[in-house]
């Protein structure tokens, strides 16, 4: 979808959405009738793309990887079905449920489910402090997005796109980096490589000069992880959404 070097991820990609899709289903259909589920093929592809890159870079495949994969992408649809609900409630019976207020906080709340139930199945149990930890992250951004969306600037878009996107992205990297053995001074760089990843995903449609200084920021870790031949993956993905090439979102 994104480059020759990114389709190598494709076939695990897909077994972790089939993973996710499987999940969808419910008795009264399927959630997707209740809330928005649509996302950008980059939304789609970059959170379980960095998990499996980490296993690549350690020569790891283990199915935990695929598990963490849909782990972390349950817990970006849900956060971001809660943050596309309306702040008042639309008076009509004929209202599509997706664009009211009720049903896209239950599906949001299912999902957030799912990502524990998950995170059980795969005997990944002790990653849900630091999951859950994100989670208050994201929120805490959209709070900060509230509080001040009269009067945004650079400083405190910074700050929502870290709280709201970029840390996710660092803890699903620094995560892998401990589920496949990488040692401790490399699942810290794999943190802030996630973490200046995320920023400039986060900011690659707006008019931020921080992008080029996460993007260097970012190359810098990389440059510090193992000399494996997969680097070329995350260098890859960084100069895709480094170049906007359509594919990114935006945050603020």
């Amino acid at each position: 979808m994104s480059g020759d070097v990114l389709v190598c991820l494709q076939e695990d990609i897909q077994t972790i959405h089939h993973k996710i899709k499987g999940q969808l289903l419910i008795k009264a259909g399927h959630v997707g009738d209740y809330a928005h589920l649509e996302f950008s093929p980059m939304d789609n592809f970059i959170h379980p793309a960095v998990v499996l890159t980490v296993g690549r870079l350690y020569n790891c495949r283990s199915p935990k990887l695929l598990s963490l994969g849909a782990i972390v992408q349950f817990i970006f649809m849900a956060s971001q079905i809660h943050k596309q609900i309306p702040e008042t409630v639309v008076q009509s019976h004929t209202i599509d449920p997706k664009d009211g207020t009720q049903f896209p906080v239950l599906v949001g709340d299912y999902l957030y489910g799912k990502f524990f139930t998950t995170l059980c199945d795969a005997g990944l149990l002790k990653y849900l402090q630091p999951l859950a930890e994100i989670i208050g992250y994201i929120h805490e951004g959209g709070i900060l997005k509230k509080v001040n969306q009269n009067r945004l600037n650079n400083q405190i878009v910074s700050e929502v796109t870290r709280l709201e996107v970029a840390e996710l992205l660092a803890g699903a990297a620094s995560i892998a980096g401990d589920v496949v053995g990488a040692p401790r001074e490399d699942q810290m760089l794999l943190y802030e490589f996630g973490l200046n990843l995320g920023m400039v995903y986060g900011l690659s449609q707006g008019k931020s000069y921080d992008i080029l200084t996460h993007y260097n920021q970012a190359k810098l870790r990389l440059d510090k992880l193992p000399n494996q031949s997969e680097k070329i993956i995350f260098e890859h993905l960084l100069q895709r959404i480094q170049l906007n090439d359509g594919m990114a979102r935006k945050v603020v």
